[in-house]
């Protein structure tokens, strides 16, 4: 993801466990996908967000490409984008990097949708949406 302006939305270490090894030895490709899930939720418990209070979010869409095989025992830095702000969704540009953030190892996008207590998309509004438009990236 070369050439990104904006800060990132979270910046995460993750430790893979053992068990999420495969019989190939490398992490197994759908561990990524809860190591992002990961990083997001704590990014919603981090201080800034619950200031905002009452921000839910239901995955609307996800994907992911992989680019390089990970192993166990190496922390992997997730990072995520926003790469499009709605009036009540927004898209995450996600990435897993080398711990020191060289090696690209999988990127993908992620559509979220704020809700309400009865799951009926609510606009983005006030603090959360300012949260979100300084991590936009620019296209």
């Amino acid at each position: 993801m070369s050439g990104v302006s904006a800060e990132p939305l979270f910046d995460v270490l993750i430790e893979p466990r053992w068990a999420d090894q495969d019989s190939l030895g490398h992490i197994n490709h759908v561990s990524y996908f809860s190591y992002l899930e990961e990083a997001r939720v704590r990014w919603l418990r981090s201080e800034a967000m619950a200031a905002v209070g009452g921000f839910r979010l239901v995955i609307a869409a996800i994907g992911l490409n992989y680019r390089r095989e990970w192993r166990h025992g190496k922390a992997l830095r997730a990072r995520a984008w926003v790469s499009r702000l709605g009036n009540s969704s927004f898209s995450l540009r996600q990435a897993l990097y080398s711990e020191d953030g060289e090696q690209l190892v999988a990127e993908g996008e992620a559509t979220l949708v704020h809700v309400d207590a009865e799951h009926r998309s609510q606009a983005i509004a006030g603090a959360a949406r300012d949260i979100l438009q300084r991590a936009l990236l620019l296209s």
